[in-house]
């Protein structure tokens, strides 16, 4: 993943990617025929992982202390995947077939956090957390101060008691 993170996907070659991942060219193309079928792959994969993770962390106990470690300890691995989604977005627009890659992905973990964070109304609050967690990944990833994930939880927690005091 990290070739596609520093280069954007459009720009690596089949040849960069085989001698990152230490095999031949030939090799690489007889189990994907393309860097794009590669790509795919790779995303699929390690969404399934994070999924299962965060399905796993929702049967074993609910509470925010494991969905904020889970994040902390997986920060640079979430950054990496939302740059991939923002080049996909960006540079590919034409490729129906990523763009529907991030939509899944997207989808995939929107899912799990709706299992995580049940809810009796129909609001889904898996959208709401991943919108928070994605804007606070780009602000620690630009930040000149250092933010910690307890501090943004404890933000998004005032957030949430102003917003109820207001209904």
């Amino acid at each position: 993943m990290p070739i596609f993170v520093s280069k954007g996907v459009s720009s690596v070659s089949m040849r960069e990617l085989s001698k990152e991942l230490g095999v031949s060219t030939g090799t690489l193309y007889h189990y994907f025929p393309t860097k794009e079928i590669l790509f795919e792959s790779m995303v699929k994969q390690l969404v399934a992982i994070d999924e299962k993770e965060i399905r796993e962390l929702s049967e074993t106990q609910f509470r925010l202390e494991d969905i904020m470690n889970f994040v902390a300890k997986r920060e640079d691995h979430f950054m990496n995947l939302v740059l991939l989604a923002v080049d996909v977005k960006r540079q590919l627009n034409e490729s129906n077939e990523l763009a529907e890659l991030v939509e899944d992905s997207f989808h995939s973990y929107r899912t799990a956090l709706d299992q995580f964070f049940p809810s009796d109304t129909n609001v889904k609050a898996g959208k709401a957390f991943l919108s928070f967690f994605i804007g606070a990944l780009f602000l620690k990833n630009k930040a000149t101060v250092e933010t910690e994930w307890p501090e943004l939880f404890e933000g998004l927690g005032n957030l949430m008691a102003l917003f109820q005091s207001k209904k």
